[in-house]
């Protein structure tokens, strides 16, 4: 009888191929994120996230921006800062990023989902 080996999802053996996977989501969430960011401040219309998110995404980005009551507005317009990317399951992830207004950091949350025509930002939260 054989000694068999089994590894858990959480330790599976990196590729090369997984490792790009990895990039691709996180460079499209940084993108994203931007995006979303610069339609709340008022630098962006809604309208352009659409051919990257959700059209439930794009309806609370436009509320929320419309409705002008989003931490520290006031402060300045936002900055991405940091942006972690966690792989939930293939083709699916979950964000966490943060990002400054003058001299206070906010966060925002976020999920991304690999569908035909790639990544799309599938929910959007901001903290």
């Amino acid at each position: 009888m054989g000694l068999r080996r089994v590894l858990r999802s959480s330790h599976a053996v990196k590729t090369r191929d997984s490792d790009e996977y990895n990039t691709a989501a996180r460079q499209f969430a940084g993108r994203a994120l931007r995006s979303a960011l610069e339609v709340l401040d008022g630098r962006r219309p809604p309208g352009q996230l659409s051919p990257f998110a959700e059209p439930a995404v794009v309806a609370a980005v436009r509320t929320l921006a419309g409705a002008g009551r989003l931490p520290g507005r006031e402060l300045g317009s936002a900055t991405l800062t940091r942006v972690d990317v966690i792989m939930s399951e293939p083709g699916r992830a979950e964000v966490c990023a943060g990002y400054d207004r003058g001299p206070r950091h906010f966060a925002l949350a976020a999920r991304i989902v690999r569908g035909r025509s790639g990544w799309r930002l599938a929910a959007f939260r901001v903290c």
